[in-house]
């Protein structure tokens, strides 16, 4: 571990002039990419690999395992435009096309300044991680190249592009390869967007996300502007029992599988679809706003008690109503406080049923007259899940080796330049 005595030092003379626009171009390379002299050179009064450890502590920098002597710096990288786009290739007809872009769940608004370059550094690490495996294989296997607000990384013959796109509003990965490599292609898309959840998470630890989903057909024609399908599209589909949506601007139908699966028929087999996830898999920040929806006590009644009894939990009721501002209006106000939420208590329970699902819950919120809260859920709720450890046998998710936003340096990164 490293504790910083002097904050002035680290801000002004290291991370001012290592991200200052006036930074003389002496370090110029290519792709974000700068020997450890040049670093040193920044900072010639510090132990550069002290210094480093605590740069990659932050996300400003990522260490390139396989060659220790460079460094990705991805903030000061003056590169604009880069493979912005993908172009007509001579085997187009072969290749398949998918994405999302991860969004504030509530409110469009920009993400910090900042927060991209550290999902460049996590993507760097992701990166490098990858070359080992891959005893004596090619340079540009695993591969990755940055711009300014973009990154493009291979793996197996797979690409994704990742943009931060509307302003700063979203990021949008999106993701091809050849037609034959369509499970290839959904796992590349899961583990990159769970590198992108998992930086939010640590690094805005109240912001909730979503996933929309971008047109497959449009994607492979080049199209813009791209039809964007959201979590409610594909939920009030599956309520009227429809398999595919409608993309309004290119006038045709694309199915849920091209959507979320690539069309690989193994993956979306092995998938849950929107209404039937279980409510365990909602994000928690989701399920703690329906529990400041639903705690307060309603006047018609139509809060958690009501639910609670709607879902065959009458017993609840009673044990949670004392110490709460729903059984006891007169108690302590700051001892009211401290007792556990009785929504989050039904809900845990109700998760042990067989039947608790995220389109069993929008149905009883719905019969209870609390459009506010189901409409809530139908913009929160996850649009599809794939046990991936069943499907691939690796574990789900992103490997735990990298920062994530959170170091194994233990230096808390949640500072946002």
């Amino acid at each position: 571990d490293v504790v910083v005595l002097e904050p002035r030092w680290l801000c002004t003379n290291i991370l001012g002039k290592l991200l200052s626009v006036e930074t003389p171009k002496a370090i110029h390379h290519y792709r974000g990419r700068y020997r450890l002299e040049e670093v040193q050179a920044l900072a010639p009064e510090s132990d550069v690999e002290e210094l480093l450890q605590i740069l990659d502590a932050m996300d400003v920098c990522a260490r390139d395992i396989t060659n220790p002597s460079m460094v990705d710096v991805p903030a000061l990288i003056k590169t604009n435009g880069l493979h912005r786009s993908w172009t007509e290739e001579e085997d187009e007809d072969s290749l398949i096309y998918g994405g999302v872009r991860v969004v504030p769940a509530e409110h469009l608004t920009p993400f910090p300044c900042g927060m991209f370059h550290k999902l460049q550094v996590n993507l760097c690490r992701w990166s490098h991680q990858q070359k080992p495996e891959e005893e004596g294989g090619e340079d540009s296997d695993g591969d990755i190249h940055l711009w300014t607000n973009g990154a493009k990384v291979s793996q197996a013959g797979v690409e994704a592009m990742i943009l931060l796109v509307n302003h700063g509003q979203g990021v949008e990965i999106q993701v091809r390869g050849h037609d034959t490599e369509r499970a290839k292609c959904y796992t590349l898309l899961d583990t990159i967007c769970s590198i992108t959840e998992n930086l939010l998470a640590s690094t805005l630890p109240g912001l909730l996300t979503a996933k929309y989903y971008l047109s497959p057909q449009q994607l492979r024609e080049h199209h813009a502007p791209i039809m964007v399908y959201q979590p409610k599209d594909f939920c009030r589909a599956q309520i009227q029992r429809e398999s595919s949506l409608t993309n309004t601007m290119g006038g045709y139908r694309e199915s849920f599988s091209s959507i979320l699966a690539f069309g690989c028929a193994e993956v979306y087999q092995q998938g849950t679809l929107a209404t039937d996830i279980h409510i365990s898999e909602v994000p928690l920040l989701a399920r703690r706003k329906l529990c400041r929806m639903l705690d307060p006590p309603d006047a018609l009644g139509k809060d958690w008690c009501l639910l609670a009894m709607n879902l065959g939990l009458t017993d609840l009721v009673a044990k949670h109503s004392n110490g709460t501002p729903n059984g006891n209006p007169d108690s302590d106000s700051q001892q009211a406080e401290l007792q556990p939420s009785p929504t989050a208590a039904l809900l845990q329970e109700w998760s042990n049923r067989t039947n608790s699902r995220v389109g069993v819950l929008m149905t009883k919120l719905r019969e209870l007259g609390r459009r506010d809260a189901a409409d809530f859920l139908l913009k929160a709720s996850p649009v599809f899940r794939v046990n991936m450890e069943a499907l691939t046998g690796a574990p789900n998710g992103y490997p735990p080796t990298c920062n994530g936003g959170t170091s194994y340096n233990s230096i808390s990164s949640v500072i946002s330049r």
